[in-house]
């Protein structure tokens, strides 16, 4: 620790992770696992995770409650869960990520835990991190690891400063297009909310996750497609899971896929490239039944179309409550989640957290596998996370059992990927 004490008020969306993830047994909690390159000891990997610590004020933090839900920057790495596990067979990611789930995190003590996984010759081959979403998104979690990379590729001279606790993301932006309008149509509401498989309360669900990888090279072809049709891949990507959700037993005709987003780039300069945080909002995307879905291509220009206009008028940032929330609107909001409710409350999920080629490097010792977040919170029947590293490009297909079944998953998955595929031989 540095001496340091950073505190401050969450902002409403940290206090809506955190809240999820309390009431809905782990609701927003990110899961990741990372593939480690060049195998190292545990005492190497855990002091550059001890390193790292000290850096990033959110990963000393805890949540303190009272009248407002407070980060309190205080804890040691000493204090950080750690485990060690062996590896006597190949790595199981689905087990491992309900396993993982199933343990938890309490962040009024920390904001993330570790895992190692060791070989037979006692190196780490894999790394698995579970932390609140509250304090890292996705992005957050591909810097840390770019972080540490750098660090144990470079020599002694490397620093990097210590960060700011920044502050919560809403308070960047001040326009009230920015935030949702409750006098939204309850009517209109209703007509895009799906109907669970299985009511079950929170205690009762189970989040699982689905994993498939998809070549770079193909992910490129598509990407060059798309360009041809004038389409970026969040769009492509959102046509085809509107397409492959049509073999669901609880699809509907009305169809909303909502969006998160990272929102930094909106900030300008206010927050830095090395930081880390929640820096996240939402836009919403909403396919109507008089919309044409049966062209891939025809339907992705469509979304397309409508990212653009809500871009262009500033609305595609959108956050669920104000800057100068009360925070009982948010537990009451949250403890709906926790109910047995016969609908999900919004659509399909769908998070493309990009590349990191973004981040202009190639990484050496670690390959960011995949980061979800666990679906207990039942908001939607499905989530899809994708996003690119120098060597793998990932779909993960996360879901709530049994608000959402395995195998109507599955059926889902094989649809959504050869969607994809068969453009590329389309246009062969």
């Amino acid at each position: 620790m540095s001496g340091r004490e950073l505190s401050r008020a969450l902002g409403p969306e940290e206090v809506l992770f955190t809240e999820l993830a309390r009431r809905t047994c782990g609701g927003t909690l990110i899961i990741s696992f990372i593939k480690v390159l060049i195998p190292m000891s545990i005492e190497q990997l855990k002091s550059g995770f001890a390193w790292i610590h000290t850096i990033y004020p959110l990963l000393q933090a805890r949540v303190e409650t009272g009248e407002q839900l407070c980060w309190r920057c205080d804890v040691p790495f000493e204090s950080i869960p750690f485990e060690i596990r062996r590896l006597d067979k190949p790595f199981d990611f689905e087990h491992e990520f309900n396993r993982r789930g199933e343990l938890g995190l309490d962040v009024s003590k920390c904001t993330y835990t570790i895992t190692f996984y060791i070989n037979s010759d006692d190196k780490v081959e894999w790394v698995s991190l579970v932390s609140s979403h509250a304090a890292l998104d996705g992005r957050s979690i591909m810097t840390l690891f770019y972080v540490l990379d750098l660090y144990f590729k470079s020599d002694d001279s490397f620093r990097l400063e210590e960060q700011p606790l920044y502050d919560p993301v809403e308070s960047y932006f001040n326009s009230p297009k920015h935030f949702a309008n409750k006098e939204s149509s309850q009517f209109k509401n209703n007509l895009f909310k799906w109907p669970v498989e299985e009511p079950a309360f929170a205690a009762e669900r189970e989040g699982h996750a689905i994993y498939r990888a998809f070549p770079v090279e193909e992910i490129t072809e598509l990407a060059i497609l798309g360009k041809r049709h004038k389409v970026r891949p969040t769009a492509l990507f959102c046509a085809a899971a509107i397409q492959a959700a049509q073999i669901l037993p609880n699809h509907k005709d009305w169809i909303s896929i909502l969006l998160p987003m990272d929102v930094r780039d909106l900030c300008g300069s206010q927050i830095g490239i090395s930081a880390i945080g929640a820096f996240s909002a939402a836009t919403t995307l909403e396919i109507m039944p008089d919309i044409d879905i049966e062209d891939t291509w025809q339907l992705a220009q469509y979304l397309q179309f409508e990212l653009d206009r809500q871009a262009e008028a500033g609305e595609s940032c959108k956050f669920l409550f104000p800057q100068n929330y009360k925070l009982n609107d948010i537990i009451d909001f949250v403890q709906e989640y926790e109910n047995n409710k016969p609908v999900f409350p919004e659509g399909i999920c769908i998070s493309n957290v990009g590349s990191m080629k973004a981040l202009n490097t190639e990484m050496k010792y670690f390959e960011i596998v995949s980061g979800i977040p666990l679906q207990t919170h039942g908001a939607h029947p499905i989530s899809i996370l994708t996003y690119s590293t120098m060597r793998n490009s990932v779909f993960v297909f996360s879901y709530c059992d049994p608000l959402t079944k395995r195998d109507n998953i599955l059926n889902f998955a094989e649809r959504f990927i050869n969607t994809l595929k068969k453009l590329e031989l389309s246009d062969m």
